[in-house]
Parts: C-alpha cells; structure tokens; sequence
C-alpha cells in the first residue's frame, strides 16, 4: 500500500469515527429530551390533578442510526377529593341564648248591645275636680249619693249654695262648694221622711261621662263612698255583680318565662288580651215579674244590686217554735190584693242599716224564686212593703253567677205563670 493510498484510508476512517461520534451525541440528546418531556408531564400531572396521562407514541427512530432509550411509564395517578367530616355535613346551627318574656294578661272591657258592662264596684273619676273615689254601682237607686261631711247651705249672689268636706278621695278630704239644685226626701218605713241636698256633679266610670243629680249624706258606715244610681246607667251601661273594677283596660296577671331564642331576639313584655267574660248569664231588666211557684203567686220586683238580700213584702209576721227550731208565718198579698199565708221555718236574722237611726233585725226565710228561666233557692228579709212602688226586691245574692242588670229594659223576662 502506498502513501496516498495509507491517506486516504486514514481519512476515511476519521469520518468514520466523527460521524459515529456525531451520532452518539444525536442519541444523547434525544434520550435526555424524552427523559426532560417525562418529567414535565409527571409534573403537570401533580399540578392539574389529572387522572392519568396517555403518552403517544413518538416516531421510530432509525435502530441502526439511534439506539433506543427506554424511558420506565410512570405509574398512573389520581387525585381524590378530602372527605368531609360528618360535623362539616350538618348545617352550622344558628347562634341562641335565653331571654326572660313577660306575659301580661291584660283585661278589656265589655260591651253588650251598645253598653258597657260595669262591676258591683267601680273607680270613678269626678274629671273637674280631678279627684277618685271608689263607687258602688245600685240598680235600686234612681239618682246618686255621696259621702259629705260638715254640709252647711250658703248664698252667693242671690242663689243657694252648699259646703261640704267630700272625704275619701285620691286626695283624701276636700272642701267643696257647689250651687244647690235642690232637696230630695227618703222614705224610711215607720219613720219620718228624710231631706237631703242635691248638687250636680260630673262623674267618669269607664268611657261613661255623666252629669247627674247627687244627694248629700253621711256615709261613712257604708263600704263605697260614691252610690251610682239608675240615673247615670240609663241607656249606658249594665251592672254585673259577678265582678269588680272591670270599666278600664287593666293588667290582672304578670306572668315571667324563659325561652331560647336566635341572639338577634331580645327579652320583651307580651300581652295577652282578655275581654270581660259575661257568658252564661241572662239579662235582668230594672223590673221583672217573679213568681214563688210553691204558692201559685206572682209578684212584680225592683232588681236592686244595692241590696245583698232581697226583701217581700210580708204583713202579720209572727214567730213560734216548731221541732225546737224558729218558724215564722206571715201573709204575702198576691197582684189580686188577696193575703196568703205562708209558715216558713227562719233561716237566720239580718240587721238593716237605716240612715240615722239604729239597725233593725228582721228574719229571713228562703223560698223557691223564678224570674224567666231562673229557679234558685232565694233568702227574704220580710218586712212590710206596702208603701212601695214593688212588693219585691231582688238582690245581689240571687243574680250572683246568674244575671246581669239592664236598668234601660222592664219585664225582659216576661213569664208570670208558675
């Protein structure tokens, strides 16, 4: 082999190795671009949360030219969503505390076909003077009375007037001075007439304002010193002796519970409204026909809720003892003028207050009374009547739990037979 000829193989093998050499370095480098590719998917697999990565398949290299690289598949994965606790299910429960709730049952009053219906007893308000007094209400009573003290009669300016210490009020005794309307005269049975001065007041019970004739008296042995008469009640009220001090919107109980409550609520008064409660009684009117069905007799009576204990007339009244116990007989005229004569044993004996003069004892005896539907055991005081416009009065005891009092109504309970 010559020279050119040791060249020339020289040179051919130095390209030989170059070119290995260069394909070497092409393999390096494919092999470290894939293994860089695989990384990054692996990587934005973590980041994005994928299930699993497909790698497609790249194009076959040339065996003879680029050796392969294997390149280990990553193993797939998946990213699971935390698992809520059973606490973070339910619903976060709102935020609460106790409060304290005042419950006020407060009472209103009642009206029946246009009229208030007023206790036994009510708080009235004599406006002008701005004084209270405590007053009894009395179906018995045409006009009104009050308790006056040191009553001394006066002129000024050519008319009669009236002085009088008015005790007993909101702001205890008062001096008064009033014009006098004039002079009233109570019978009183067996005793002289009795006058008394009249004045004009304004009194308030209720939503009732009324201008109206009071008589002057002593009555300090009476429990109320304000007597309302049938006068101021006319067309505007009816009297329920069942109650007391039912004319005006009042608070009867007071009643504190507890309660658990969302935080926005706060501890508040709650009222509850009751209205006077009349159900079950039957109305009454200022008179009404009664009839005593164990003696076939009718007789006409004056409802007086004045009076605890009603009253018949009875003439000829004479005690004796029978089985060891007080009996009385006594004779009770009939609407015909005839006398029938009863024997009854005494329940018990009443004293009578009478204006200025002392207490009188009568018996009493107790009789079956109707008026309408109403039978009732009924206690009478006898004493003789017969200078009264009504041979009977009925009182509170019988109306109690019974009846309420119309005084603008007469004979509502038209029943006269036995």
């Amino acid at each position: 082999m010559d020279f050119a000829d040791d060249q020339q193989q020289l040179a051919a093998a130095c390209l030989k190795r170059v070119n290995l050499i260069t394909s070497m370095n092409r393999s390096a480098i494919q092999m470290f671009r894939n293994l860089a590719l695989s990384v990054v998917v692996v990587l934005n697999m973590s980041l994005t949360g994928c299930q699993s990565v497909l790698f497609k398949e790249r194009p076959k290299q040339d065996d003879s030219a680029v050796p392969s690289v294997h390149v280990p598949r990553q193993p797939e994965q998946s990213v699971i969503a935390p698992q809520k606790s059973e606490a973070s299910k339910r619903p976060q429960a709102a935020q609460t505390h106790t409060i304290t709730i005042n419950e006020q049952t407060v009472q209103t009053p009642s009206h029946i076909d246009g009229r208030l219906v007023l206790g036994i007893r009510e708080m009235a308000t004599l406006p002008n003077l701005n004084l209270k007094m405590e007053a009894k209400l009395d179906t018995g009573a045409e006009n009104s009375s009050v308790d006056a003290r040191n009553i001394q009669f006066f002129e000024r300016d050519g008319k009669k007037w009236v002085k009088f210490d008015l005790p007993s009020t909101s702001e205890g005794t008062v001096p008064m001075e009033l014009p006098l309307k004039g002079t009233i005269k109570i019978k009183r049975p067996g005793l002289p007439s009795l006058e008394r001065p009249v004045v004009m007041m304004t009194i308030t019970i209720g939503d009732i304002t009324q201008s109206v004739p009071v008589s002057l008296i002593n009555r300090n042995k009476f429990t109320s010193p304000l007597l309302i008469g049938r006068s101021f009640m006319q067309d505007l009220a009816i009297i329920d002796v069942n109650q007391q001090k039912i004319a005006i919107k009042s608070v009867i109980r007071n009643r504190k519970r507890q309660a658990v409550v969302p935080v926005e609520q706060k501890s508040h008064t709650k009222a509850i409204i009751k209205p006077v409660s009349v159900e079950g009684l039957a109305t009454l009117g200022a008179v009404e026909h009664m009839t005593l069905p164990d003696h076939n007799i009718v007789l006409k009576a004056r409802i007086d809720t004045g009076a605890r204990t009603s009253s018949i007339d009875a003439r000829d009244i004479t005690f004796f003892v029978k089985d060891e116990k007080d009996w009385v007989s006594f004779g009770v005229p009939n609407a015909a003028g005839e006398i029938i004569t009863m024997e009854e044993p005494v329940t018990r004996f009443v004293k009578i207050k009478r204006h200025g003069e002392e207490s009188e004892k009568r018996p009493v005896v107790t009789l079956n009374a109707r008026i309408g539907d109403i039978l009732a055991p009924t206690q009478f005081t006898l004493r003789n009547r017969e200078n009264y416009e009504y041979p009977v009065l009925i009182g509170a005891r019988f109306l109690e739990k019974r009846a309420l009092v119309d005084v603008s109504r007469k004979y509502v309970n038209n029943k006269q037979q036995p």
